[in-house]
């Protein structure tokens, strides 16, 4: 910026004389000084100034009005602007004076001008009309007198000075007030885009400044409308004197505070905010006032109610899962004896009357144990820890258990209980067979259990499928009572019945359905329902599995055997069964018609018979009004025919044993007997039977007996150590366990149990997991960390089956785990996954079918083994694919377990070259060995194998 001490002039005048005389005048050393300086001291009293003081003019020249103008703005151009400007009122030719003052005034305003003119030129009257600027200008009469040119450039200069002093004071002033109005414009603005409450008091308790989230709070439009308020003006006294107190607590201590504070706002809410006040210093560091920021923490105040009420809540669940747990130990350990011991009973040769009670008692510990694992199940899914297996299963497995669990409470209540199964439905399935089985198991209880008369029918149809997957749809449909819509609404939900009057008359837990509504959706479904009161009901749901590869060529369409075209006639009473059968027998190639009764029946027969089109089958259901099935067996003894007569399938639910007495006592027989409901596959099987083909593939039933029979002779010699302390458990797996000719020894506890393994050696220790002394967790733990017994087979036999007993029992260093009540085939099936009684090995060559010890395995049946053997072969025969395949893709945990299974089988068979070789391929996979050692044990296991097949 320019100094303010500006002494620069510009002369504008034609005569070159006039500017000689000024630079003379307005010389620092110019005579007129002392002059200037002796009237000064007249005038003023003031000493006569030095001539060293004298003030430097800086003067300079122009000749013309343009030349003066040209002057004017290259000076402003170059920052260094004109104080003054003496203009001759006469510049001939150019611009006169008043002209060149007009533009030099355009250009700068500030420029001060004195008109230098002789007294006949122009007067001051005809000079201001034009010009104007009374403060910028005065005229100078010619001729010049030295000392009032000296006078008016030292007096017009000082003015310019003081004028642009105060020109600058005033911009500075204006720049404060902008700075300071735009600072209160953004602190206001910053304070209104608080989300939290802030204001400012002065000494008094007056508020100065608020943001608008506190104005609005307070019920004012604006925050202006607070200013020069009390906190007595706008809350309650109570409040405001709080309020007062605390302001002076905080002036008084210059600390700050923080406190929490309820608010109760007009409409009737609770609010809670935390409040920090501190106190506030003027620039001058004199106390001012008070500061305080307000933050609602009512959200963060239920939050903790909420956390706390989850801690309290979980502390509650915590309780309820240890009583649980503790509740289903308790249970399941007498649920085990009553089960396993009238397993054993109902295998000893009752007579009929006490096989009848000891099968209801039972049926009876069976369906408390359902109830038990209900309250399991739903305890598991409120601790998020309900898992789902995938594994290979098989479909008809899950659908046989199915109509063994279902089957005779239909037929107690004279239900017909329907399987309406495609023919093309996939067998061999990867997922959770157990939850499957459990959801479609109480749909049908509830169908059985909500339905007097009529059927039931258990539905499954193919949705989708690929190479890889399959997606089907499962429907269980009732001729039941019905569920009225609200009753729908909470179906679902835990402890919610249909029947829930105090009369109670169809019983349950209410968690069935709640339970399978959580397990259809972990299986990529949903369940569903459409009923109406008395219009029975129909639940359904989708769920996805993947395909069993490995068993993909066994899923090819069964051959009808020679049946096709043969002429079946269908006679059921009951319209569902009956259509499903039709159906059923038309996808196997048979032409089928249909009867719903033994009349009809008798008629159809014997109008095809004279047409020359009979009957090669008859399905014939036992139970029908008017005459049954015996009946008409009977009857058709005597019929005249011209053609030979049907053969006769039976068609019965579990009353097979009064359907043998009944067919004795007319001493009638028929071709098979069929229990319903009736599969492709048991249909098929029962006519080729019928008419003397062999059976395409062993029945399921036969097959689960093989395993069974196969695993308790892998067992057979086996040395197993029963730790347990329950002496009814005791007894009941001595008894199950001899039965396959295991020797069992007994420790009460983890104490006597590592106290045993020191002395004696076995081949597994089957190990409860709580008995006084020591429990089981804790005996593996010291047992696992002995090197010596690091590899010895420890299984979990224990009632507890929590969410989590199974990791528990893998984390203490168990094998497996078989769960009490003990289901046999399961607790046979996995014993022979990990036990290999200690026998001496033969010899290094593959044992003979007349292998005396292969043959003792399998309790001297030599078929047995004959069908095992082959099993083993068509299994078998991709072993080294499948396994070649694992290695390619470095999935070692696969070729292990691979190497397992085949060490398991083989062991089954006594082909002990293949068991040691498949052995040591397990143990280089587990272990980490080299490609080069895993190549060579598995080119050993792939020789023996082919011995195998040869």
């Amino acid at each position: 910026m320019t100094s303010l001490q500006n002494r620069r002039i510009l002369l504008a005048d034609d005569m070159p004389a006039i500017h000689a005389d000024f630079r003379k005048i307005l010389a620092p050393q110019a005579p007129e000084y002392a002059e200037l300086g002796a009237v000064e001291t007249v005038l003023f009293g003031d000493e006569p100034k030095a001539a060293a003081n004298a003030i430097a003019f800086e003067l300079e020249s122009a000749y013309q009005g343009q030349e003066a103008l040209a002057m004017v703005q290259a000076s402003l151009s170059a920052g260094l602007p004109y104080a003054l400007a003496f203009v001759d009122m006469r510049m001939p030719p150019g611009w006169d004076g008043v002209e060149t003052i007009e533009r030099l005034w355009q250009a700068d305003s500030r420029l001060q001008v004195v008109i230098c003119t002789a007294y006949s030129d122009t007067s001051w009257e005809e000079v201001l009309p034009r010009l104007g600027a009374r403060d910028r200008l005065l005229i100078l009469k010619k001729p010049f007198d030295p000392i009032e040119v000296r006078q008016l450039a030292n007096a017009l200069t000082a003015k310019w000075e003081m004028t642009e002093q105060a020109a600058a004071q005033l911009r500075m002033l204006e720049e404060a007030v902008r700075e300071r109005t735009h600072a209160d414009a953004r602190m206001a603005a910053i304070l209104d885009n608080i989300p939290d409450l802030a204001w400012v008091k002065d000494a008094s308790g007056r508020f100065v400044a608020v943001n608008r989230a506190f104005a609005v709070l307070m019920g004012f439009s604006a925050p202006s409308d607070m200013i020069g308020k009390t906190d007595l003006d706008i809350l309650p006294p109570d409040l405001a004197e709080a309020n007062r107190i605390e302001d002076a607590e905080v002036m008084a201590s210059g600390r700050t505070i923080r406190v929490d504070q309820h608010f109760l706002n007009p409409d009737g809410t609770s609010l809670w905010f935390e409040k920090i006040k501190t106190v506030l210093y003027d620039g001058n560091g004199r106390l001012a006032g008070t500061v305080a920021i307000s933050r609602n923490i009512t959200e963060r105040r239920q939050n903790e109610r909420e956390r706390e009420a989850r801690r309290v809540a979980e502390a509650s669940n915590q309780a309820k899962s240890e009583f649980l747990a503790n509740m289903s130990h308790e249970i399941r350990t007498p649920m085990n004896a009553i089960l396993g011991m009238s397993h054993l009973a109902l295998q000893s040769g009752l007579n009929p009357q006490q096989f009848n009670y000891v099968q209801k008692v039972h049926r009876s510990a069976e369906s408390l144990l359902g109830i038990i694992n209900d309250i399991l199940d739903f305890s598991k899914i409120e601790a998020g820890k309900l898992d789902m297996e995938s594994i290979p299963f098989e479909l008809g497995d899950v659908m046989d258990s199915l109509a063994n669990l279902l089957g005779m409470n239909a037929e107690e209540k004279g239900l017909e209980l329907v399987f309406a199964l495609p023919p093309d439905l996939p067998n061999a399935l990867v997922g959770d067979p157990s939850r499957l089985g459990q959801v479609l198991t109480n749909l049908g209880n509830n169908a059985i259990k909500f339905t007097e008369r009529g059927e039931v029918i258990v539905a499954v149809e193919v949705l989708a499928r690929s190479a890889t997957s399959v997606r089907l749809r499962f429907e269980v449909r009732d001729t039941g009572i019905g569920i009225t819509p609200e009753e729908q609404q909470r179906l679902f939900k835990p402890f919610s019945q249909a029947d829930s009057s105090t009369s109670r008359r169809f019983g349950g837990t209410g968690l069935g359905l709640a339970i399978s509504h959580h397990l259809v959706r972990l299986m990529d479904g949903e369940l569903g329902v459409d009923s109406a009161p008395g219009r029975g009901s129909r639940f359904h749901f989708s769920a996805s599995f993947g395909i069993g590869l490995e068993r993909a060529a066994d899923e090819a369409a069964p051959s009808d055997g020679g049946l096709h075209g043969a002429r079946v006639l269908v006679v059921d009473d009951n319209d569902a069964a009956r259509e499903v059968l039709v159906h059923m027998a038309g996808s196997l190639g048979l032409r089928a018609s249909a009867a719903s009764g033994g009349h009809e029946a008798i008629q159809t027969l014997v109008a095809a018979d004279e047409r020359g089109e009979p009957f090669d089958l008859l399905l014939l259901d036992w139970k029908m009004p008017g005459m049954n099935g015996v009946d008409f067996a009977k009857q058709l003894t005597s019929m005249p025919l011209a053609h030979p007569k049907p053969t006769v399938l039976m068609l019965t639910a579990f009353s097979s044993d009064e359907v043998a007495r009944g067919l004795a006592a007319e001493r009638l027989t028929v071709a098979a007997t069929l229990t319903k409901p009736v599969t492709p596959s048991t249909l098929l099987d029962a006519s080729l039977k019928a008419i003397g083909r062999p059976r395409q593939q062993a029945l399921r039933g036969e097959l689960r007996q093989e395993a069974l029979q196969s695993d308790r002779a892998a067992l057979a010699g086996a040395h197993v150590l029963l730790v347990e302390d329950n002496p009814f458990n005791q007894e009941l797996a001595c008894d199950l366990l001899g039965s396959a000719q295991v020797v069992v020894q007994i420790a009460n506890n983890g104490r006597e149990a590592i106290d045993m393994l020191s002395r004696e050696r076995f081949d597994a220790v089957l190990m409860d997991c709580q008995m006084p002394v020591m429990d089981g967790y804790a005996a593996t733990r010291e047992l696992r960390g002995d090197p010596k017994w690091h590899d010895l087979p420890i299984i979990a036999m224990t009632a507890n089956a929590m969410a989590g007993d199974r990791e528990k029992v893998f984390a203490a260093g168990m094998n497996d785990h078989i769960a009490k009540p003990i289901i046999v085939s399961e607790m046979f099936a996995t014993l022979a996954r990990w036990v290999r009684p200690a026998v001496a090995a033969a010899s290094g060559g593959l044992p003979s079918i007349k292998s005396a010890a292969a043959l003792a395995g399998v309790m001297g049946d030599e078929q047995l083994y004959r069908r095992l053997l082959g099993r083993f072969r068509d299994r078998e025969a991709g072993f080294a694919a499948r396994f070649g395949a694992a290695c390619a893709a470095r999935d070692m945990l696969t070729a292990t377990r691979l190497a397992h299974d085949l060490k398991s089988e083989s062991g089954t068979l006594e082909a002990t070259a293949v068991r040691e070789a498949a052995e040591a391929l397990e143990h280089a996979c587990a272990n980490g060995a080299g490609s080069a050692v895993v190549d060579a044990l598995f080119a050993a296991v792939v020789e023996r194998l082919e011995a195998v097949s040869q």
